[in-house]
């Protein structure tokens, strides 16, 4: 008889050990998509990040330092000694 009681117990301890090795893949899994979820996330903002960056370097390329002037364009005419 004592025999039968070590048997049912075995198979009671295996449907536990089944169960919460279910729960453990379960739980395993959320975490994998939560991973690829944020992730996800994570390189859209890096996108956003670096544009946001490109954009404002370009912006600082576009204007001038300050203290320094613009050239303008200057028309340098030659005039004789009779014109003046």
């Amino acid at each position: 008889m004592s025999g039968k009681v070590n048997h049912v117990k075995a198979s009671v301890k295996n449907k536990k050990s089944k169960t919460s090795s279910r729960q453990n893949n379960k739980s395993e899994e959320s975490t994998l998509v939560s991973l690829d979820k944020l992730t996800v996330i994570a390189a859209i903002l890096s996108l956003i990040v670096s544009g946001i960056g490109l954009f404002i370097a370009l912006k600082q390329l576009s204007q001038p330092e300050p203290g320094e002037e613009q050239a303008e364009d200057v028309i340098v005419t030659r005039s004789s000694p009779s014109d003046v």
